[in-house]
């Protein structure tokens, strides 16, 4: 697949000699990464001339998965070779990989510096600054001091820049998952007295898959009315004999939806009082599930950990310790959620205000990155 034009709406600045070149994963299937660099790819288009590479593995996985990933990069970096021989303003914004994949950056940034390109690296993983990643340090130094490094939080700049030196307070922008948001309150509070808390990712441990399932249990010994709605694919038998457990052992607590369109995720979201996301994935940096909820009105209890942290605001829900136990500490808010309908309504509004902040916030950050490209 090569490098697809995406048009461009007329303004000055599709005219001004400058485009811009999107290496990154891009749906489907859609997962985070994908999702922004999509979201990216729309907005950008709007006024720069922009090429677009997916480099994504797609649906493979395994060897084959490999294969179409090397392809991919591979062409796309053929793409960047011919598009820099038109002598024009030349930008390339990159996806930054996670672990090992970082290598694939390596060979793209590479090429784009031997072309001229001013490099963006778009960061959605903590994995390389929770601990140091001689693959990313590698990358900063090929990008050199005009490459811009955009992160998704405050945090997320402070922790990246003490962990790789040579990035500059000069060389981060922010841009968070906000930015690209839909609005979209419930007008009331779902009718019953039961609280449903849903949890919406792969159905992994890593995302958290056992913990939430846990706190259902614990939920069901003091007899509170709590049901868990699970929505996502489970990717190995681990994960599908859990949920199967699950549902044999707590029956009507647990209800399995599977993989959801677009649309049943909007249902989803009508459908339940709180959303539960305690992660332990190590790339998590800023779950894009953790920001629709908020913008539903739904609020979230996850663990205080990368961006997560400051996007679930006071009020909107619970960041618990990464060291503390997630089940025993958010179980007391869970008891007066279910004793108190009003005290879980303006959790909600809480949520729905952080969303609208968030967003507003993050527009202004969209607006200036592209007219750093240009």
């Amino acid at each position: 697949m090569k490098a697809t034009r995406i048009a461009n709406a007329d303004s000055a600045k599709a005219q001004s000699g400058t485009f811009v070149f999107v290496v990154g994963p891009l749906p489907p299937p859609i997962q985070g990464a994908a999702a922004a660099t999509q979201d990216i790819v729309t907005y950008t288009a709007r006024r720069l001339p922009v090429y677009a590479a997916n480099v994504a593995r797609g649906t493979m996985d395994g060897l084959r998965g490999h294969a179409v990933k090397i392809g991919r990069v591979l062409r796309a970096m053929t793409q960047l070779l011919l598009k820099a021989a038109n002598g024009r303003s030349r930008v390339l914004y990159m996806a930054a990989d996670g672990g090992r994949g970082i290598a694939y950056n390596i060979a793209v940034a590479s090429v784009a510096r031997l072309c001229g390109y001013r490099i963006f690296l778009h960061h959605h993983s903590f994995a390389y600054i929770d601990h140091p990643s001689a693959l990313m340090a590698t990358l900063v130094r090929i990008m050199g001091r005009r490459g811009v490094h955009i992160v998704l939080c405050d945090f997320m700049a402070e922790a990246l820049r003490a962990r790789y030196p040579l990035i500059g307070d000069g060389a981060t922008m922010q841009l968070s998952g906000a930015a690209f948001l839909d609005i979209v309150p419930r007008t009331d509070l779902r009718p019953g007295n039961d609280l449903q808390i849903g949890f919406l990712s792969n159905l992994i441990v890593e995302k958290g898959l056992d913990t939430s399932i846990e706190l259902v249990r614990a939920a069901r010994r003091e007899n509170l009315p709590v049901r868990l709605l699970l929505a996502g694919k489970s990717p190995d038998r681990r994960s599908a004999d859990m949920v199967q457990s699950a549902k044999s052992e707590l029956g009507s607590a647990i209800e399995y939806l599977g993989p959801l369109t677009e649309e049943e995720k909007t249902a989803f979201f009508h459908n339940i009082d709180a959303f539960i996301f305690p992660t332990r994935y190590v790339n998590e940096a800023q779950p894009r599930a953790i920001l629709e909820a908020l913008a539903f009105g739904v609020p979230v209890l996850t663990v205080a950990r990368s961006c997560i942290t400051g996007d679930v605001g006071k009020g909107s829900g619970m960041c618990v310790p990464r060291d503390a136990n997630f089940v025993a500490t958010v179980l007391p808010l869970v008891r007066e959620w279910c004793a108190n309908r009003e005290s879980l309504a303006r959790s909600g509004r809480e949520a729905l205000a952080r969303a609208a902040e968030l967003r507003k916030n993050s527009t202004s950050h969209l607006a200036e990155i592209v007219e750093a490209f240009g």
